[in-house]
C-alpha cells in the first residue's frame, strides 16, 4: 500500500521559537526519513542545530536565521529557494508550522497523476494539557468534538505533501507575481490568508498544463493543530475580517487567483517568444 520509505523534505517556519518544542516532538520521531530545513523569522533570536538536537530531532537539519522579519509567505519561499540552491533531493516536500505536529510521512504508491496527498487533520482547541500531552507523546489525543475536531479533510498547505517538481513550480510563479500579491495584501484589512492562497495557487499551476492531474486523498489523521489562543489579533492585525469573514477572505483569494494567472501567462507568453534555441528544455 506505502511506497518505499523515501525521504521526505520539512519546511519548518517559526517566530515564536519556544513552539518548537511542540512541533519538534512529533519530528523526532521522523528523524530518518526527514530533511528539516527551519526558517527562524524571529531576528532577535537565533536557532542552533544544538538547539535543535536538545529538542530531540537526530536527523539531517538546515536553519535559517532571518536578519528582518520577512512573514510566513517570504519565509516559506526562502525555504525553498534554500532547498533549491543546495539541491536537496527529495521526491516529496511538507510544511510544518512550529505550533503543530507532524504524526507521520507515510506516502501512499500513487500515480504521477497525483500532484499532492490530502489527509485529515486533528485540532487542539480549548486545552493547554492536552497540548502537553502531545509534546509528550504526539499520539495521545482523542478526538471529542469539544478539546479536540477533526478537519475531514483537511484543504491546505500544512500537512500536506507535496511533490517536489510542483512546489518549486510554486515557488517559482509566486516570485514572479510578487508584486500584485503584495498589493493585494495591503488591500486587505486582516492577515492575508497565505495557506489558503497557496494551496489555491498550487493546484492552478499543477492544472495549467493538464486537466488529469489533482490530488489525492488518505482518509488518515497526519496532523495535530493546536488553536487554544482564540486571539483576534496576531502581530497587529486582524485574524480574519470581523463582518463577512468567508466572504471576504474568499474574495481576496479569486484575487490572488488572477494574480498567478496573470503570471502563468506572462511566463507562457515569454517562453513562446524566446528565439529558438533560448526557449527552456523543460516541459
Amino acid at each position: 500500500m506505502f511506497a518505499s520509505k523515501s525521504r521526505v523534505i520539512v519546511g519548518l517556519t517559526t517566530f515564536h521559537n519556544e513552539n518548537l518544542m511542540i512541533s519538534l516532538s512529533g519530528l523526532a520521531r521522523l528523524s530518518k526519513r526527514a530533511t528539516l530545513i527551519i526558517h527562524n523569522d524571529n531576528p532577535e533570536t537565533k536557532i542552533t542545530k544544538c538547539d535543535v538536537r536538545r529538542m530531540g530531532f537526530n536527523g539531517d537539519v538546515c536553519i535559517i536565521n532571518s536578519e528582518h522579519n520577512v512573514g510566513l509567505l517570504h519565509a516559506r519561499l526562502a525555504i525553498l529557494d534554500y532547498v533549491k540552491k543546495h539541491k536537496i533531493n527529495a521526491e516529496w516536500f511538507v510544511f510544518v508550522n512550529d505550533d503543530d505536529v507532524l504524526l507521520n510521512l507515510d506516502i501512499p504508491k500513487i500515480g504521477n497523476n497525483h500532484f499532492a496527498i490530502i489527509q485529515n487533520m486533528a485540532v487542539v482547541r480549548t486545552r493547554l494539557i492536552d497540548v502537553l500531552r502531545i509534546i509528550k507523546n504526539p499520539d495521545n489525543f482523542t478526538v471529542d468534538d469539544e478539546n479536540v475536531y477533526l478537519v475531514r479533510p483537511h484543504i491546505g498547505m500544512i500537512g500536506t505533501l507535496v511533490r517536489t517538481e510542483f512546489i518549486f513550480k510554486l515557488a517559482d510563479t509566486l516570485q514572479s507575481a510578487a508584486m500584485a500579491i503584495s498589493d493585494i495584501d495591503e488591500s486587505l484589512g486582516f492577515r492575508p490568508p497565505v495557506d489558503m492562497m497557496m494551496w489555491s495557487a498550487l493546484n492552478i499551476i499543477a492544472r495549467n498544463n493538464s486537466d488529469n492531474i489533482s490530488p489525492i486523498y488518505m482518509d488518515t489523521v497526519n496532523y495535530v493543530a493546536t488553536d487554544i489562543d482564540n486571539v483576534t489579533m496576531k502581530y497587529g492585525m486582524l485574524i480574519q475580517p470581523e463582518k463577512n469573514p468567508h466572504q471576504q477572505i474568499m474574495s481576496a483569494i479569486a484575487k490572488y487567483d488572477m494574480a498567478i494567472r496573470a503570471a502563468l501567462m506572462n511566463a507562457e507568453s515569454a517562453e513562446n517568444a524566446a528565439p529558438t534555441g533560448q526557449k527552456s528544455d523543460e516541459k
